[in-house]
């Protein structure tokens, strides 16, 4: 089970469970609340019961003046006692006050609760099982899905290494008959090529790339030395204010330089300039390109102003830069240029 499948279980398993543990917590109250009323009844009816025999130690038992607006065998509630007043045979004047100490209800309550908190904590544990094993039920079809697709990529990826080594071991010898700057392109495509292969891979097996300590500088200028070949009419800066050094995945975050210099190069005006700026834990890749109508929307997945492209390039790179904390932002205005800033 990969980490998003760990995910996808956790987090729908929880879903399934505070929903049931909210509904069986508002039962156990309304619960409570009906016990404890037939507490009281059952209080009173013994009450009722030892007013005749005076017998029972736990009641307190006094004369009462006789009032109209005492109710007769009904129970009322003070600071110190729950109490109940009864009529004396061949007495006029006064009624028998029948008490009992609240702090000994408030132990009968005690007692309750602690037996309502049990049958609840063993329920909960009974629904933990059943929000468990309704995830797994509800998750099945999902990962199976999931592993078709995988395995439908991994074969993919397989079939892609018999072309991708016939290319290669072609441009070796190619490159020993004759010497271009266009065999240089098509190698540096090729190898671009196979380290999206390595990073799918990597991602098929769920296995994380470490974080190295790298030098932006290096790996940047390497990046523009790249795309330089393949758009030789546009002009490249890089203005080094600083040694940038981090630590991050290479693989990672030379894809998200890589997609923000491609969409810089692709957009770009004929003649116009990349210019990318290296300052203290923060990089600038700007272009005199188009610009972009609405910037808020440009890392919504399949967003595009234009008909290049299929709008999933600076999605990715949103993502990426989530994964590597990384803040993203983007400056663009029409006809002028975009200004992407990347903070460390």
């Amino acid at each position: 089970m990969n980490s998003s499948e760990k995910e996808s279980l956790l987090k729908n398993f929880l879903l399934f469970f505070l929903l049931l543990e909210i509904m069986l917590s508002i039962i156990f109250v309304f619960f409570y609340i009906d016990k404890k009323k037939d507490a009281k009844e059952l209080l009173l009816n013994r009450m009722h019961i030892c007013s005749y025999t005076l017998g029972c130690k736990d009641f307190t038992y006094n004369f009462f003046p006789k009032k109209n607006e005492l109710v007769i065998n009904k129970l009322y509630e003070s600071s110190k006692e729950l109490y109940s007043f009864y009529p004396i045979p061949y007495s006029k004047k006064y009624l028998l006050k029948v008490g009992y100490a609240i702090s000994d209800f408030k132990k009968d309550l005690s007692e309750l609760q602690q037996k309502i908190v049990s049958i609840f904590i063993f329920a909960s544990l009974i629904i933990m099982g059943i929000s468990f094993l309704l995830t797994l039920y509800t998750l099945k079809p999902i990962r199976e899905a999931l592993h078709i697709n995988q395995e439908f990529i991994k074969d993919i990826l397989h079939d892609f290494n018999t072309p991708i080594s016939a290319m290669m071991i072609n441009l070796v010898m190619l490159k020993r008959e004759c010497k271009s700057p266009f065999i240089d392109r098509i190698e540096q495509s090729l190898n671009t090529i196979v380290s999206l292969q390595e990073n799918l891979k990597l991602f098929l097996k769920n296995i994380k790339s470490e974080k190295d300590k790298i030098l932006c500088n290096d790996l940047i200028k390497d990046r523009i030395a790249y795309f330089k070949s393949l758009y030789p009419d546009l002009r490249f800066e890089l203005i080094e204010n600083t040694k940038l050094q981090i630590m991050t995945q290479k693989d990672l975050f030379t894809r998200i330089i890589d997609n923000i210099l491609s969409n810089a190069c692709k957009y770009n005006k004929k003649n116009g300039f990349v210019r990318v700026i290296i300052d203290k834990q923060h990089i600038i890749i700007e272009d005199s390109g188009k610009g972009i109508k609405n910037s808020k929307r440009v890392f919504d997945r399949f967003y595009k102003e234009s008909d290049r492209g299929i709008g999933i390039g600076l999605s990715i790179v949103k993502k990426l830069c989530d994964e590597l904390d990384i803040r993203i932002k983007i400056e663009s205005e029409v006809d002028k240029g975009t200004k992407v800033h990347l903070f460390f």
